[in-house]
């Protein structure tokens, strides 16, 4: 899919938001020479270090948090799965079953 840009990047700091039909998004930061792929959008924002605390820094926090919420559908696709209703038939579901009928024997 086509990466989605941060509205005040510049030649030589720039983020996108990048999101993927399989796995997860994830963010791109290029600032001082270093490019990185970050999961989190609050890794994405301390990549700043103390520029973080100026407005265009508080604006990159509120943008990657913001598209983070929007397109993170991580949390709901695991819950989903998890509650799929149907009966456990392995093998060591049987094995528990047949411990609970035995006894100690002293």
């Amino acid at each position: 899919m086509k990466p989605i840009e941060f509205e005040h990047n510049t030649p030589s700091c720039s983020f996108t938001y990048t999101r993927t039909r399989e796995g997860p998004n994830y963010f791109v930061s290029h600032y001082k020479g270093s490019t990185r792929g970050h999961n989190d959008p609050k890794d994405c924002w301390r990549v700043l270090g103390t520029a973080k605390f100026t407005d265009s820094g508080k604006a990159l926090k509120e943008w990657c948090l913001s598209m983070d919420e929007q397109y993170n559908t991580d949390s709901q696709g695991s819950e989903s799965v998890s509650s799929s209703g149907r009966k456990d038939t392995s093998f060591a579901s049987e094995a528990m079953n047949e411990q609970d009928n035995t006894r100690m024997v002293m």
